[in-house]
């Protein structure tokens, strides 16, 4: 996949994906903080098949359903070198609190076996939080673990109410 990052002075940022099957999806995020996408036509490339735009609110929701797994962080260091995560090696990964998840409005104090870091509030970076902090829809939270304890942190917050 490829990714064309294009500026369009006073209407926003164009995003041109391109998959690996040659299929081609245009996301221009506008300075108001909605969205337009539009999927080319594959017959005619320079032709714009379909298009929808999004409010904030609705590409944010969007973006909970795209996002449903685990985002690596990537992060350097020596045993990193290669690229290669070796097996039981510590990871370091941004995780979302959906919309609708069972653990907004509440403080995650179950156990899972990630380190939690932070918490990402909108602009606010919150270090090293309390237990008792109550997490919030759209918090993003920075752990560290193993695979499958960021696995279960990640299967936590994503059960619905």
């Amino acid at each position: 996949m490829t990714l064309e990052r294009i500026g369009l002075p006073g209407v926003g940022v164009s995003h041109l994906l391109t998959t690996r099957d040659g299929d081609r999806l245009v996301i221009v995020v506008r300075p108001d903080g909605c969205r337009d996408l539009a999927i080319y036509d594959p017959a005619e490339p320079d032709r714009v098949a379909g298009a929808v735009l999004l409010c904030a609110e609705e590409a944010h929701l969007v973006a909970d359903v795209l996002h449903t797994t685990v985002v690596l962080d990537h992060v350097g260091g020596p045993a990193l070198s290669s690229g290669v995560i070796p097996t039981g090696a510590a990871q370091a990964v941004r995780i979302r609190v959906p919309a609708g998840s069972a653990y907004a409005d509440r403080p995650l104090a179950t156990p899972h076996g990630a380190d939690v870091v932070a918490v990402i509030r909108g602009a606010r970076v919150l270090p090293h939080p309390d237990p008792a902090l109550k997490l919030q829809a759209d918090d993003v939270l920075l752990a560290v673990g193993s695979s499958p304890a960021l696995a279960r942190l990640h299967d936590l917050l994503a059960e619905p109410c």
